[in-house]
C-alpha cells in the first residue's frame, strides 16, 4: 500500500476484510450516524462496558440500501456519506478546478504513480471532495481541499479490494476477531461464541485485557453480526511489533440457529459494484 499524506482524511483504523460479510474479519472507523432504517427483521442486542456503548451497526433496509447519512469507509481509503455511491460523476462534468488541481499532481514526480486518468467524483461538498480510480486490485483516492475560490490536492491513498465498512468512534481502535479453532464449531443450539481478538492498532503488543469494550451483537433471521473495539493503551508512541490474540466468549442472547456470523464492521456493499 502506498500512502501520501499532505492532509489525509484520518482513519481511526484500518480494515482487512474484503468482499462480502464472511465469519470473522476485521473493521474500519471515525464516527456513524444512525438514521432511519427498516430492522423490522431485525434484533439488536447492544451491550455496555466502562468505555460506553458500541453503536455503530446499521443493516441495510430491505432493498440493501444503507441510510445516505451514514459514514461508511473503504479498508484503506477516507471515509464519505453513504448517499455518495449514488452520486458518482467522471470528473470531467465536475467542477473544473478539482480537474485542474488533479491534474498538476499528476504531472509531477509522485503523480507518476497513479492512475492517469479514469478518475471519478465520489463525494463533494464546499470544501473537501474525494476522487476515485480503479487502481491494479482495487480502487485509489485522492482528496482535496477548497482554499477561496481554489482546489487543492491534499494527499493520495490506495489498498486493495474495498468492501465498505462501518466507522469505528473516534478515540477507539478496531478489534478484529475470528473463531477460536481451538474450541467446538458453532452450532444451532449455542446461545455463545467462542472467538479470539486482535487489535488492529500497533499498541506496542500489548495485550487488549480490560480495555476491551462490550461487543455488539445484532442478530437478524439470516445472519449474527459481531463488532469490537477497544480503548487505546495510555501514550503517544507504539510500535508494531504485532499483538497477542485475547479469548473472548460473545454472549448471543439466543439460539445461533441456522444465521451466518458476520464481521458487523462489514455493511455488506461493496464500492467497486458502483464504479464503472
Amino acid at each position: 500500500m502506498r500512502w501520501t499524506a499532505l492532509a489525509l482524511f484520518t482513519l481511526a483504523s484500518a480494515i482487512t476484510a474484503c468482499g462480502a460479510p464472511t465469519v470473522g474479519g476485521s473493521g474500519d472507523a471515525t464516527t456513524t450516524t444512525q438514521t432511519d432504517v427498516s430492522t423490522t427483521q431485525t434484533e439488536v442486542t447492544t451491550t455496555a462496558s466502562a468505555g460506553g456503548t458500541l453503536d455503530i451497526i446499521v443493516p441495510p433496509n430491505a432493498n440493501g440500501k444503507l441510510p445516505p447519512d451514514l459514514m461508511v469507509a473503504c479498508p484503506n481509503g477516507p471515509a464519505f456519506p453513504a448517499s455518495a455511491l449514488e452520486t458518482i460523476v467522471p470528473l470531467e462534468e465536475a467542477d473544473p478546478g478539482i480537474g485542474d488541481a488533479i491534474g498538476s499532481f499528476l504531472e509531477n514526480e509522485e503523480g507518476q504513480f497513479w492512475p492517469q486518468e479514469g478518475w471519478l467524483v465520489l463525494h463533494q461538498d464546499e470544501t473537501t471532495a474525494i476522487v476515485v480510480a480503479e487502481m491494479g486490485e482495487g480502487p485509489a483516492f485522492m482528496q482535496l481541499t477548497k482554499s477561496g475560490t481554489e482546489w487543492e490536492w491534499s494527499g493520495s491513498q490506495s489498498g486493495g479490494p474495498c468492501p465498505l465498512q462501518y466507522i469505528i468512534p473516534d478515540g477507539l481502535n478496531t478489534v478484529d476477531w475470528r473463531l477460536d479453532d481451538t474450541a467446538p464449531a458453532p452450532a444451532p443450539d449455542d446461545v455463545t461464541v467462542a472467538v479470539l481478538l486482535n487489535e488492529r492498532e500497533c499498541v506496542s503488543g500489548q495485550e487488549i485485557g480490560d480495555r476491551l469494550l462490550d461487543p455488539q451483537v445484532v442478530m437478524t433471521e439470516t445472519q449474527v453480526l459481531i463488532a469490537f473495539a477497544s480503548e487505546p493503551p495510555p501514550g503517544d508512541a507504539f510500535d508494531c511489533q504485532g499483538n497477542p490474540d485475547m479469548a473472548y466468549v460473545v454472549e448471543l442472547g439466543q439460539p445461533l440457529g441456522e444465521r451466518e456470523l458476520v464481521e458487523g464492521l462489514s455493511t455488506g456493499v461493496d464500492l467497486e459494484d458502483y464504479l464503472p
